[in-house]
């Protein structure tokens, strides 16, 4: 690829203002504030666009940085480049108000779609990131960042599995986890579904076992009251039979003895008025023996009309006792009967709640044996267990691109080393034959006799490293060779490693845009 025309329309301190360049290394040299950095801006953003941040971050971000210094509303620019043989027109507008990009091929007149991937098939899906860390080189930023890596574990998987760059590692990594976490998200739905059905049903259980401790306690209850009940129903029909007054008869002996007394007085007054009359009429001795049984039989009623005058007031009074006991006892049968009627009526009452405590306590224990039932058969189902063994999958995986990216990681970082070992010793003119990095990006380098750590070097040096990494890492990740964009990257380096840096790039099929505030480029150039 090659950039051929920059056209800031308004962008940063630049209005309506034209950049033509051409193949090969050239410099732009300006002095400081003469807006190089602008220009380098200017290219990232044409060719991945550039988002305003939010927050706090949007006072800082390149967006408010570049923000046209007149009419920020107008936020604009063109880009024309060369890529695989055709020449091409990419427009951007930034501000918020009328974004839009287009690509046109300037040979035929096809306009692309930015949106679906037509840019980025063009830079043959280089990212921003890996975009920063190779062939674009800021102000103080020669170092390469974590991304690099990343990138080249990327590479390494296209590389060695497919010969191509048709698999994203990072990318099936990221969709693997992805597709993990919604596997993971619905196995926990499903777990905590299931959670909550077994925490329903236990509670419901619990409710139950309750609720049936209490009906056997009502139910105990009701029975000792009816079993009371039913002892004082006996009691109360006992009570009865003992109050109950014996027959009348009462005045019958009395009775029997006042007839048999006056029935005596007559007869003895009889003989005695007999004996009489048998002394007036005959001899004195036939009347004495019936005047003697005269007398027996009057002394005999005599005492017989006492025994029953007597008999007959104990008797009268026995009946009135008899007359007070009936009354009281009529009183005492009517409470009696009341009382039994009531406490049949309880117990009539007491068997109906005994009854219906035991038909809700089978039905209670009936749903409570049913609901353990369930919580027995409350455990993973099919679609869980799929998605645990889903789960499993994905995790083995995701383990087995990792294992893989690590051995891919280390072949590529063999040949990363390689390569930039052997850019690094043609800028140093050989003083240093081997530089080696290691997944971490810790690098120490190797100058015939030891290694000698970074923390040994010049900054002039590791500025050095940083572009030989950085320049290898480029050959790797990128299809189509793009510019190399160099801005101020030279500060550090002595006249002779400049001219060694110059030299290597001279050969490099590549375009190489140099911003600088010094003229020993332009100068050193001119020799070759």
């Amino acid at each position: 690829m090659k950039i051929t025309e920059l056209y800031l329309k308004n962008f940063g301190k630049f209005s309506e203002k034209h950049f033509y360049l051409k193949d090969g290394i050239q410099v732009i040299y300006g002095e400081n504030e003469f807006g190089k950095s602008t220009l380098h801006a200017f290219i990232r953003a044409m060719l991945f666009g550039m988002e305003r941040g939010r927050g706090r971050a949007a006072g800082r971000d390149a967006f408010s940085r570049y923000e046209p210094w007149e009419n920020p509303n107008y936020y604009a620019g063109v880009m024309r480049f060369v890529c695989g043989g055709r020449n091409f027109r990419l427009e951007r507008s930034f501000d918020r108000f009328s974004r839009h990009v287009s690509l046109i091929c300037e040979d035929d007149g096809e306009e692309l779609s930015v949106e679906h991937g037509d840019l980025d098939m063009l830079l043959g899906d280089m990212t921003p990131s890996e975009f920063d860390n190779t062939v674009s080189v800021g102000q103080l930023l020669a170092r390469p960042g974590q991304e690099l890596a990343e990138a080249l574990k990327n590479y390494a998987a296209n590389y060695y599995e497919t010969g191509g760059g048709e698999v994203d590692l990072n990318g099936a990594l990221l969709a693997l986890k992805e597709r993990r976490r919604e596997v993971e998200g619905q196995l926990k739905t499903a777990e905590s579904q299931r959670a909550d059905v077994y925490k329903g049903l236990s509670q419901e259980c619990g409710y139950l076992e309750k609720d049936l401790q209490k009906l056997e306690k009502e139910y105990e209850e009701a029975r000792r009251e009816y079993e009371n009940g039913q002892r004082l129903i006996e009691s109360t029909d006992e009570k009865e039979r003992e109050r109950q007054p014996g027959n009348g008869g009462y005045g019958e002996s009395a009775r029997g003895l006042l007839m048999g007394g006056m029935a005596g007085v007559f007869a003895g007054v009889c003989g005695i008025a007999w004996a009489c009359l048998l002394r007036k009429w005959s001899a004195f001795s036939g009347a004495v023996p019936v005047a003697v049984f005269g007398v027996l039989i009057l002394a005999a009623g005599i005492l017989l009309l006492a025994a029953g005058v007597r008999r007959w007031v104990r008797e009268k009074k026995r009946r009135n006792e008899y007359v007070s006991k009936k009354t009281i006892y009529s009183h005492d049968k009517s409470r009696l009967q009341d009382e039994t009627v009531r406490l049949e009526e309880s117990q009539k009452q007491l068997r109906w709640e005994m009854s219906r405590i035991q038909a809700e306590w089978k039905e209670k224990h009936i749903r409570y044996e049913n609901l353990n039932e369930q919580i027995g058969e409350n455990i993973p189902g099919e679609e869980e267990n799929r998605l645990k063994e889903r789960k499993k999958a994905l995790l083995l995986a995701e383990e087995k691109i990792k294992t893989a990216a690590g051995k891919l990681g280390r072949r590529t970082s063999d040949y990363l080393n390689q390569r930039a070992s052997e850019i690094f010793s043609e800028l140093t003119e050989g003083k240093y034959r081997r530089l080696q990095v290691n997944e971490r990006f810790e690098i120490s380098v190797w100058d015939g006799t030891r290694y000698i750590r970074t923390e040994q070097l010049s900054r002039g040096t590791l500025e050095q490293i940083y572009f030989s990494i950085r320049m290898s890492a480029a050959e790797l990740l990128q299809e189509e060779p793009m510019p190399v964009i160099l801005d101020d990257t030279f500060a550090f380096y002595d006249e002779k490693r400049l001219e060694s840096v110059l030299k290597w790039l001279s050969r490099q099929e590549r375009q190489v845009i140099i911003f600088t505030c010094h003229k020993r480029e332009e100068e050193i150039l001119r020799i070759f």
